[in-house]
Formats: structure tokens, C-alpha cells, sequence
């Protein structure tokens, strides 16, 4: 990621974020495709590394595969797309997105996440 990108990200966050180990694979909920891999995360947003980039603006439904308080979940999140970072010379382009729609159940895991 850029200098430039590493320092508005920095600047932008209020919120916790922690890393997700393994980066899980995100999947579109309604085409069941990889969209990307999970980088962190935090109660509002997320960052995604991805082969192709995501335009600011876009609306996307995933489902992310996570493991928490010992079992696997499947969360469910509408994300929208706030910036994206072309391909760098390794071929990854860099999303963050605010989480705009998510259910009170999947809500708690991600707090869970983050504040353990």
C-alpha cells in the first residue's frame, strides 16, 4: 500500500481495527464468488486486498467465513466501498469499506473480534 494511502487510512480511523489471521477469503453473497481476502477489521469497516479494484460507491453483500469464541461463523455484511488503491507492483489492490447493513447477532461477533 502507498505511503499516501497508509497515512489517510491512519488518519481516518477512530476505531480499533485488528488484523484477521489467514485473510479469509470474502465471497459476494449473491454470485458466491471471491470478491477478495479479509486484511482487518473493525465494528464499522473493513479493509480487502483484491486482484481487481472496487470503485468508491459500489454496494456489495458479503458473507465472510471467521472464527470466533471457538467455532467457525459465517457473518453476513452490505458493505459500501469508500476507496480503493490500484494494484501496486504486486498485483493487490487495496479496498476499505464502512459496514452499512449488518444483523444485531453478526454485530456482536465482530465487537467480540475486536475488543478481545
Amino acid at each position: 500500500m502507498s505511503t499516501e494511502a497508509e497515512t489517510r487510512n491512519k488518519d481516518q480511523r477512530k476505531l480499533t481495527r485488528v488484523s484477521i489471521p489467514d485473510h479469509p477469503q470474502i465471497f459476494d453473497v449473491h454470485s458466491d464468488a471471491v470478491v477478495g481476502q479479509l486484511v482487518n477489521l473493525s465494528i464499522e469497516g473493513m479493509m480487502m486486498m483484491s486482484p481487481s479494484q472496487v470503485k468508491p460507491g459500489t454496494l456489495l453483500q458479503l458473507r465472510i467465513p471467521l472464527y470466533c469464541c471457538e467455532r467457525n461463523i459465517e457473518v453476513l455484511v452490505g458493505v459500501e466501498s469508500l476507496w480503493c488503491d490500484n494494484a501496486d507492483e504486486s498485483g493487490v489492490c487495496w479496498t476499505g469499506f464502512q459496514i452499512i447493513d449488518i444483523s444485531p447477532e453478526h454485530h456482536e461477533i465482530i465487537s467480540t473480534l475486536v475488543n478481545d
